[in-house]
C-alpha cells in the first residue's frame, strides 16, 4: 500500500523538470551556499534542495548529511510539493503522515524538525523543495524566518533557469486527456446551469407525482455536481492542470448516506437494491471531501451504467489500519479484460462480459485514481467470479486522531 500522495499533473510536471537546464547531478558552490544560508536560518544541522522525479528524489546539493537517491516513499519532500505553501512539522514523530516513516521511526537516524518550502518553475510545476532537518524537535520558524526561506527558495530556482527553459512537453504516449483541465473543464458551468435551470422550470410545473420526483432526484443531482465542480475548480490551476486538496475531517457514514441517497432514486427505477455497510469505527477522516465524493459518485454511476445485480457500498480499515471504500455489484469482467486499460482516459474496458461498455467516455476511473492518489491512496478493480468492487483504499493516517467533523 502505497502512503504517499501523487501530484494530479505528475506526467506533466515531470516532464518540465526534464526540461530545466540547470537540473543535472553535481553540485555547484552557489547551490551549496543556498543549503548553507537556509541550515543557519532554522538553525538546523541539515539542509538540501530536493528533486522528486516519477519514482525516486535525488539531491542538488546536500549539506550537513550524506544523502543519496531515495525512493519517493522515503521522501519527506514528496509531501511538501503538492502545494504552494511551505510544509513546517515541528515533531514529525508527532506527525501520523511520518510517525513510521525510517528517518523518523526508532532504528533509523530518528529526524524530529522539517520544515521546507516547495520549488516552483516559472512555468508554475513544483519539481522539489529547499528544506532543512533536524534530529531534534523545533518550535515553529517566525513568519520573518520562513519569508526568508521562501526567498531563498526563489533564489535556487532562478539559478536552475538561468537558461531559458523549454516549455513543458506531453510525456510520451500521453495525447492530454489526464489533463485535469480536460477530464473537468471549465465548460462543465455553463451546460450544468442550462441544466438546473430546465429541471427547476419543469418541477415548477409537473404534476404528475411520478414524473415530479424524477425531476427533483435529477436536479438535486445535478445540483451536486454542480457543488463538487466549483469546489474542485476553485483548487485547481489551469495553466499547469495542477490539483490541490482542501483537507477536513468528514464523517464516513455521512459521505456514505450522501452517496447512497444520490443514486438510491435511480437504483430503485433499475430494480436493483442499494445498501450501505459502514464498519469504520472513527467518526471522522481527513481527505478533500468534495474530491472523495466526486471519486464515489463516478463509481457509482459506473456501476449502475455497467453493472448488474444489487448494489452495495461499504467501509472498512484493513488489518493495516488503511481506510478502505468499495462499491460493489453482481457484473463480471471476461477474462480476457486487461484491467490496466480501464484506468486510462476514454477506455471503457473492451470485451465485457455482464458488464457494457455503451456510453460514457472513459474518465470515470482514470479520475478517480488520480483523485485517490492525490490523497496518496490507491485506486482499484477487484474482479472476481460472481461480482465486481472498485475500491479506494487510504491511508492509514488518515484516520489517525482526527477531531470529529
Amino acid at each position: 500500500m502505497r502512503d504517499f500522495p501523487i501530484p494530479f499533473n505528475e506526467e506533466a510536471r515531470v516532464q518540465a523538470l526534464q526540461n530545466v537546464p540547470g537540473l543535472v547531478a553535481g553540485n555547484e558552490a552557489l547551490f551549496d551556499s543556498l543549503c548553507d544560508a537556509t541550515r543557519k536560518l532554522l538553525d538546523c544541522p541539515i539542509a538540501h534542495i530536493s528533486v522528486v522525479e516519477e519514482t525516486h528524489q535525488w539531491y542538488k546539493s546536500v549539506v550537513g548529511i550524506e544523502l543519496g537517491e531515495m525512493p519517493k516513499e522515503h521522501s519527506f519532500c514528496t509531501h511538501t510539493i503538492m502545494s504552494n505553501a511551505e510544509m513546517v512539522v515541528p515533531d514529525l514523530s508527532a506527525d501520523p503522515r511520518f510517525v513510521r516513516h525510517p528517518m523518523v521511526a526508532e532504528g533509523g537516524p530518528q529526524a524530529r524538525f522539517y520544515a521546507g518550502v516547495p520549488l516552483v518553475l516559472s512555468s508554475g510545476f513544483r519539481f522539489g523543495s529547499l528544506c532543512a532537518l533536524d534530529l531534534v524537535a523545533h518550535e515553529p520558524p517566525s513568519e520573518d524566518k520562513l519569508e526568508v526561506l521562501r526567498a531563498l527558495g526563489r533564489a535556487v530556482v532562478a539559478a536552475l533557469e538561468k537558461a531559458p527553459a523549454l516549455p513543458a512537453q506531453t510525456p510520451a504516449g500521453q495525447t492530454g486527456p489526464e489533463n485535469f483541465v480536460t477530464l473537468v473543464g471549465h465548460e462543465l458551468r455553463t451546460p450544468l446551469t442550462v441544466i438546473l435551470g430546465g429541471l427547476k422550470l419543469l418541477e415548477f410545473r409537473l404534476k404528475d407525482a411520478v414524473n415530479r420526483e424524477l425531476t427533483v432526484s435529477s436536479r438535486r443531482s445535478s445540483e451536486h455536481l454542480a457543488k463538487l465542480v466549483e469546489s474542485i475548480l476553485t483548487f485547481s490551476d489551469a495553466s499547469t492542470g495542477e490539483l490541490t486538496l482542501n483537507e477536513r475531517p468528514v464523517s464516513v457514514a455521512q459521505l456514505l448516506e450522501g452517496v447512497v441517497d444520490t443514486h438510491s432514486l435511480s437504483t430503485e427505477r433499475a430494480s436493483r437494491a442499494l445498501s450501505v455497510h459502514n464498519a469504520i469505527p472513527v467518526t471522522s477522516i481527513m481527505i478533500d471531501e468534495d474530491h472523495i465524493q466526486l471519486a464515489l459518485t463516478a463509481l457509482m454511476l459506473n456501476s449502475l451504467s455497467h453493472g448488474a445485480g444489487d448494489i452495495s457500498v461499504g467501509a472498512r480499515l484493513t488489518e493495516e489500519g488503511e481506510i478502505e471504500m468499495r462499491i460493489t455489484d453482481e457484473g463480471t469482467l471476461d477474462d480476457h479484460v486487461a484491467l490496466a486499460e480501464l484506468y486510462r482516459p476514454f477506455v471503457t474496458g473492451g470485451a465485457i462480459d455482464t458488464r457494457g461498455t455503451g456510453g460514457g467516455l472513459g474518465l470515470g476511473l482514470p479520475l478517480t485514481r488520480k483523485l485517490v492518489e492525490l490523497h496518496g491512496g490507491v485506486f482499484e478493480i477487484d474482479a472476481q467470479p460472481e461480482r465486481t468492487s472498485a475500491v479506494i483504499r487510504l491511508p492509514w493516517w488518515r484516520a489517525k486522531d482526527v477531531p470529529d467533523a
